[in-house]
């Protein structure tokens, strides 16, 4: 109920603004939070009108920590990221997840994705093969959007999640009018990231297009990932492919 003491409005000409001239603590974190909420729902609502949702698949779609099958290999990413969203709201890195695919990185990704959705973190989740697509898919005349409202889009959420980064074979489109403008708009923000491939190969993957050209000039972005990332490697083997073993052995 707090202390009941009620607000005051006043013009504060110094200042050239109007402010509250008398208020306690309680009403103050009330106001605060519902400015909050606003600012939240306003960015939700930028953000839904390029992505109508997340772009993940069916299967990420219900994965939780809840029905994630710890494995050996998997203890130190899923303690990482139980973590992460225990201290979101003061941590300052996001997370790397590598390893084989099939092996659960998406899963715990997409997990902490939809944990802190739930909080009410304005979270986007987005497959990098696809997100290349929907950018590519601007170019067509019957499209509603442009490729800078992808990257606003991308740019303005609390947790951004590029999933699958790696995957394929990078373009210098994909990477001077994709990549590289989302993550260099989000310095200060917090990104995760799940590849398939190690670090070193990640940086390969980076450096050149698929034509040979260095598009990475210096390594700049992939040096920026490692700058804003906590790095942990799941050495867990496919879960997908133990699943297709017992199933072929009757199992």
């Amino acid at each position: 109920m707090g202390c009941r003491q009620e607000i005051g409005r006043t013009y504060f000409p110094f200042k050239k603004q109007w402010g509250l001239k008398r208020a306690c603590p309680c009403i103050i974190a009330e106001k605060e939070k519902e400015e909050k909420e606003a600012e939240r729902r306003y960015r939700r609502g930028q953000m839904e009108r390029v992505f109508s949702r997340s772009i993940m698949n069916d299967r990420l779609k219900e994965a939780s920590f809840n029905n994630f099958i710890t494995r050996t290999g998997t203890e130190s990413v899923l303690s990482a990221a139980l973590e992460f969203v225990k201290g979101y709201e003061t941590r300052q890195t996001g997370l790397l997840l590598y390893g084989p695919p099939g092996n659960g990185k998406s899963h715990l990704a997409a997990a902490i994705h939809h944990e802190l959705n739930r909080q009410g973190f304005v979270c986007l989740f987005l497959d990098f093969p696809q997100l290349v697509e929907m950018a590519k898919g601007t170019f067509k005349n019957s499209s509603k959007i442009s490729v800078t409202d992808i990257v606003s889009g991308a740019v303005s959420c609390d947790l951004l999640t590029l999933d699958e980064l790696g995957a394929g074979s990078i373009t210098e489109f994909e990477y001077k009018e994709v990549l590289f403008p989302i993550l260099n708009g989000r310095q200060g923000k917090i990104t995760n990231f799940t590849s398939n491939l190690d670090l070193e190969r990640l940086e390969m993957w980076l450096l050149r297009d698929k034509a040979g050209n260095i598009v990475d000039v210096e390594g700049r972005l992939f040096d920026r990932i490692l700058g804003n990332t906590d790095i942990y490697e799941n050495t867990a083997t496919s879960k997908r492919r133990e699943d297709a073993i017992k199933r072929m052995s009757g199992g």
